[in-house]
């Protein structure tokens, strides 16, 4: 019956954290930071993965549609353009277009790799890693949060030394040996999520700025060959 007691208690101060009726009194500013910036982490991480995703998902079916394109300009006149000229520019330009469409296909799907699946993973691992460690510690907390709670009216109705007070007094410090244990535990946590975070974006997103770099590098040879060439044309 006693445990029984807790759990409602406990049930009844996480109740009332949800409803903004009540807050914590056992974690720290530094330690509701924490999970605070834990969470929007987990937030904008899904939202790089999710928009990167989509955005390289209609970069594949504009590098199809661009084919296409290069196709039909290449086929185009075959059967009432005279001029050789204008043939050969129509069929110099979609050959272009190909190659420059091609190297964006390429240049996607290594930007996914180089970018988009490695946040993906992040949040898989070490995200995951420092969720688990704080919904352990919520769960110790809210234990701490509900035992000092019941110290918190105790106090109020009952003697500063009756035996009441003494023995929740007990219980607090007893919890609150864990309590720290396991805050310790998620704020370690967190500073090695930082660490990593940090050091894995720098280098995906150099990796990824070369990918680019090295795509509209190429594009732009492509295009300045091939305006070379259609300068020298007369129709």
């Amino acid at each position: 019956m006693k445990n029984f007691t807790k759990k409602l208690a406990e049930v009844k101060q996480q109740t009332m954290e949800k409803m903004g009726k009540t807050e914590s009194h056992a974690d720290n500013d530094a330690t509701k930071e924490q999970k605070e910036k834990l969470r929007v982490i987990k937030t904008e991480y899904a939202q790089i993965y999710s928009v990167g995703k989509l955005y390289a998902q209609e970069t594949e079916k504009s590098t199809q549609q661009g084919s296409q394109f290069a196709d039909a300009l290449s086929q185009f006149g075959t059967g009432f353009v005279s001029n050789e000229q204008v043939s050969e520019a129509l069929k110099n330009v979609g050959i272009q277009l190909k190659s420059v469409e091609q190297a964006r296909q390429s240049c996607n799907v290594n930007s996914v790799q180089s970018l988009i699946n490695p946040v993906g993973k992040f949040q898989d691992t070490e995200i995951k890693k420092a969720r688990d460690s704080k919904h352990k510690q919520d769960q110790i907390r809210i234990r701490y949060d509900t035992a000092l709670e019941k110290l918190q009216e105790a106090r109020k109705k009952n003697d500063a030394n009756s035996l009441k007070v003494k023995g929740l007094e007990n219980e607090c410090n007893e919890i609150k040996v864990e309590y720290d244990a396991v805050t310790a535990e998620f704020t370690q946590t967190m500073d090695a999520l930082n660490q990593e975070m940090n050091k894995q974006l720098v280098e995906e997103l150099r990796e990824y700025t070369l990918q680019q770099l090295a795509f509209y590098k190429q594009a732009a040879a492509l295009w300045e060959e091939t305006s070379d060439l259609l300068s020298s044309f007369q129709a």
